[in-house]
């Protein structure tokens, strides 16, 4: 039956709080009183994310093998760095002198093709020679010139010197970190060798939760604090893809691993307040704050807690209010009713 009347007192205290909450300071006896002005900030940190060491599409190098491909023995380990034109993997099987026969074909074919081009496009331009002509010699102008392309590119790569009919030594285009599937067997035409990517493509990539991925404006994991460079317009669930700036050097994260990463979120109205400033009445947070002669209740949306401190938002201004931060529970007890000190 005590317990039917507390409840039930509490209850009565909680509608009437919702039009009177003051309580004059002379109700309050000999309550020890301090107070604090709220420090305003414009982020605050959320709850830990999951992110990953990685790159955008697009920003890394891709050497494709020009066809299939038996054996190959790369050089370094995934993950290594390394520098332009430095040997990263030697190709073996029948298959590679088939490789080099085919780009001095296509060099051979792409070189007539284009004097083809050349000395016929005058007669073309004098009409001497027919439409349908015309378009034959350019469509094979531009389709030796594209095979040839594709083959020169990727002997761009081959090291010279390598008298070895059935093996084709590699080396980086870039200075880069190298990426590849060590347990990957044959390789593909078209399919990639090795991905190269550059030091100052390396960033974090997360998951932000939907509610604030256009508020959060950096993520920090240990000493190292990234700003926010890019947020997808589309949402995955109940999440957005978000990249971060590039690493720095001096920040010693691995390519591909993953981390909790701390966001920073960027808000308005909140204020920075310690913990034992805020209590709560029915789920709803509220801060006192003194007003001449009497404490009145704001109400307060937690956002985020720091080590004894919590950043709410409030509508009211708490910029330089003097905030309750002792004997908070017992005010609260006075104006439900329940008596004080």
């Amino acid at each position: 039956m005590k317990k039917l009347m507390l409840g039930l007192l509490v209850f009565l205290s909680a509608v009437e709080l919702a039009n009177a909450q003051t309580v004059a300071l002379t109700a309050l006896g000999s309550l020890e009183l301090d107070y604090e002005r709220p420090v305003a900030v414009a982020v605050y940190p959320g709850q830990p994310l999951a992110a990953r060491v990685a790159f955008r599409n697009g920003e890394a190098f891709i050497v494709p093998s020009p066809g299939r491909v038996q054996q190959i023995e790369y050089l370094v380990e995934p993950g290594a760095t390394v520098t332009e034109g430095q040997p990263f993997a030697v190709l073996r099987g029948p298959e590679m002198h088939h490789f080099e026969m085919s780009f001095e074909s296509n060099r051979a074919l792409a070189a007539s093709a284009e004097q083809r081009f050349r000395s016929n496009k005058p007669l073309y331009e004098r009409k001497t020679i027919s439409e349908s002509l015309w378009r034959e010699i350019s469509e094979n102008y531009y389709t030796s010139q594209l095979e040839y392309e594709h083959m020169r590119h990727f002997f761009e790569l081959v090291v010279d010197g390598d008298n070895d009919p059935s093996a084709l030594t590699l080396m980086a285009p870039v200075a880069s970190i190298i990426d590849y599937q060590p347990n990957s067997s044959e390789v593909e035409e078209g399919d990639s060798i090795a991905l190269f990517i550059p030091q100052e493509a390396i960033r974090l990539e997360t998951a932000l939760p939907s509610t604030i991925g256009a508020h959060v404006t950096a993520l920090q994991v240990g000493d190292c604090s990234l700003e926010i460079e890019r947020v997808s317009a589309m949402t995955d669930g109940f999440f957005i893809q978000a990249w971060t700036q590039p690493l720095p050097m001096d920040c010693s994260l691995m390519l591909g691993q993953q981390v909790l990463a701390l966001p920073f979120v960027r808000a308005s109205n909140a204020y920075r307040v310690l913990k034992s400033a805020v209590f709560q009445i029915e789920r709803q947070s509220y801060v006192w704050v003194r007003r001449g002669d009497n404490l009145v209740a704001v109400a307060v949306t937690v956002l985020g807690a720091e080590r004894d401190g919590y950043v709410v938002h409030s509508e009211v201004p708490l910029s330089g209010i003097d905030t309750l931060i002792s004997s908070v529970s017992a005010v609260q007890g006075v104006l439900l009713g329940l008596g004080g000190e």
